[in-house]
């Protein structure tokens, strides 16, 4: 527990309280309905939808575990203040029981939350997610799951925050599912929103973002926009958390899962914010404009803790910008000359799945990356059509992003992946999404990272027709929980996609097709890892980590065994055959899938050398299948 020993040394400051009059009355009929003592409790969310949940996959340690970064900056930006916190992480402990626990009911999870209840009394909750944004009033979706649990309780002070909470405040309080809504970064209107709960005299400074129902109104905390300044590190607030056990049940990414299922993991954070303001992403909403910085010396003290002390092995970069603008290097070059050292010492690796920019990527940067353990990122590319480039306001324009995808081939260690959405605002028109598709060919990396276009805010709601305004995963086939997207009357799938016409704005179920299709063609049927002077090593590598997601999928054993070919690994090649071929028994799904792509003919006649492997290449498929892709091969 973090204990803390704020003292109040002033009386309130008398243009704080007349700013903010509501708030201060609010505060005050809370503290006469709840009992307050000076125990918090901080809650995580569960990281997925139960629409698709695969205890198979969860199983197999491949659910996202990410540690509760945000919490503990919270948890650290109210150190001094005599109170007891602690830190619940849902998504965590969920995990945990299924994987070790063959009694537990999944669907009962919240019992996880009441026994915790039952021990302990907390006189104030906060609760955040970091799960995908859906129906967040579904009956199964877990933030509000949890809002609505506490609301029948009665017993606790709650207060919500995170990126969905910031767009769903005005439905969240509406509906009385919370006391507080706290938007956008939360370290400074936390401490505001606690001087009035605690009712101390020396206040903290005013500011908006704190949102409440009082009298039947939602009502806004009045002063001037709040920056927080990066300073410290979560070295105390680790206490709080048991970073050994994350590794043991779930993972960050591909990237984690490719450097080891075994070895320990968590995030880190350079920089703050964003340089960009592209108009489908939130971040300079949620963060403010601009970047900011944490003391470099600080963010190292807080990595050499983690290694030397909790037995972390990789890490996660949580940048949206780790690169950052000129200004910013040098930190960045810092850190990255010094996790030299510590890759040498203690062998760790690092990975940024988050994406960096490219316009920052230099020869010199690639280098120290390289060097410093990084093993695989992406870049945020998005479209490979000029007019959704310059819609999206990207900042990197297409010539820029061909230099860079050249620069990136001097570095075949790292695996690296371009982000692509289709989509856009549900007035993306085919024609579009296949220059996008085109261009991630140019690009020439080692994947593409298609995403289907999803609102995920007030602002990319009002950009998005009504009837496309559906929110799912941004993959289509986490949809599902076998991984399968199922046509429907009317929506052209595999191959014939190609010949659909360039004009056409595709539905929300056609773009699903269109997705499944990108996807197969790009990053198997034509990797370029499976091509003469590929890394068949890294294809390999990567299809391990995500047939883990995908256990029933059969391309993806199927393509791990031409890499294993490759490599001369002929025994782990018949053994992801057969799975392949097991994954196909019984299957009318996926026999049909193989059927459209003709995949069937290189599991029958499966290639027993190099040189069979790459005469499956896209340059010499048979003659049937290469009219059907003639579209897009011109």
């Amino acid at each position: 527990m973090i204990r803390s020993v704020f003292q109040p040394d002033s009386s309130l400051k008398e243009q704080i309280i007349t700013d903010n009059t509501k708030l201060a009355e609010y505060t005050v009929e809370l503290r006469k309905k709840y009992s307050l003592n000076n125990k918090v409790l901080f809650i995580q969310s569960l990281q997925f939808l139960f629409e698709s949940i695969n205890i198979d996959v969860i199983k197999n340690r491949g659910y996202y575990a990410y540690p509760p970064t945000g919490l503990q900056c919270l948890a650290k930006a109210l150190s001094g203040r005599g109170i007891e916190i602690e830190v619940l992480d849902l998504n965590c402990q969920f995990l945990k029981r299924v994987i070790n626990d063959e009694t537990f009911n999944y669907l009962n999870w919240l019992d996880i939350l009441d026994e915790y209840l039952k021990k302990n009394r907390p006189s104030i909750i906060g609760v955040t997610s970091i799960s995908v944004y859906s129906d967040v009033f579904s009956p199964s979706f877990p933030l509000t799951s949890i809002l609505r649990y506490l609301h029948d309780r009665d017993e606790h002070i709650v207060i919500a925050g995170g990126p969905i909470a910031t767009n769903e405040y005005e439905n969240y309080l509406e509906k009385d599912l919370c006391h507080f809504v706290v938007t956008g970064e939360g370290e400074n209107k936390i401490n505001l929103l606690f001087d009035f709960l605690f009712g101390c005299d020396n206040m903290h400074t005013t500011t908006p973002g704190i949102y409440f129902k009082y009298n039947g109104k939602i009502e806004e905390t009045h002063g001037e926009r709040d920056v927080v300044t990066l300073k410290g590190n979560l070295i105390e607030t680790y206490k709080l958390v048991p970073i050994e056990d994350y590794s043991n049940v779930g993972c960050l990414n591909p990237f984690s899962r490719m450097a080891g299922q075994d070895r320990r993991f968590t995030g880190i954070q350079l920089n703050r914010g964003c340089r960009a303001n592209c108009k489908f992403c939130d971040v300079t909403k949620f963060m403010g404009k601009g970047l900011r910085q944490y003391p470099v010396q600080d963010l190292l003290d807080e990595i050499w803790y983690l290694v030397e002390k909790r037995g972390i092995r990789h890490f996660e970069i949580l940048d949206d910008d780790f690169l950052g603008t000129p200004s910013f290097k040098e930190g960045a070059v810092k850190l990255l000359k010094e996790m030299c050292r510590i890759k040498k010492q203690y062998g760790i690796t690092w990975s940024a799945g988050n994406g960096l920019i490219a316009a920052s990527l230099t020869e010199e940067l690639l280098c120290l990356m390289r060097d410093s353990g990084c093993i695989g990122f992406r870049i945020g590319i998005e479209s490979g059509n000029a007019e959704m480039q310059k819609k999206m306001k990207k900042p990197a324009s297409l010539p820029l992003l061909r230099k860079t995808g050249e620069l990136l081939q001097k570095f075949p260690e790292i695996f690296v992946a371009g982000n692509y959405i289709i989509g856009f605002f549900g007035m993306e028109t085919f024609g579009q999404m296949l220059d996008t598709f085109k261009f991630s060919y140019e690009m020439n990396l080692d994947g593409a990272n298609f995403t289907v276009f999803q609102f995920t805010s007030k602002s990319t709601v009002k950009e998005t027709p009504d009837n496309r305004r559906i929110a799912t995963e941004f993959v289509p086939s986490k949809d599902s929980s076998k991984g399968e997207i199922i046509g429907s009357e009317g929506v052209v799938s595999g191959p014939d996609i190609f010949n659909m016409a360039k004009d056409a704005v595709p539905s929300p179920e056609q773009i699903k097709q269109i997705w499944f299709t990108f996807n197969l063609v790009a990053n198997y049927i034509n990797n370029k890892n499976l091509k003469p002077g590929g890394n068949p090593e890294k294809l390999k590598s990567w299809l391990e980590a995500v047939q883990l997601v995908y256990p029933a999928n059969p391309y993806m054993p199927l393509f791990a065994a031409l890499s294993c070919v490759l490599i001369g690994e002929h025994e782990k090649a018949e053994q992801q055959l057969r799975r392949t071929k097991k994954n196909l028994e019984g299957s009318q799904y996926w026999i049909g899938r193989f059927a459209e792509f003709d995949l069937m003919s290189i599991v029958n006649n499966f290639p027993g050398n190099p040189e069979q492997v790459y005469r499956i290449g896209i340059d010499r498929i048979p003659e049937q299948l290469r009219r059907r892709y003639s579209k897009w091969a011109d």
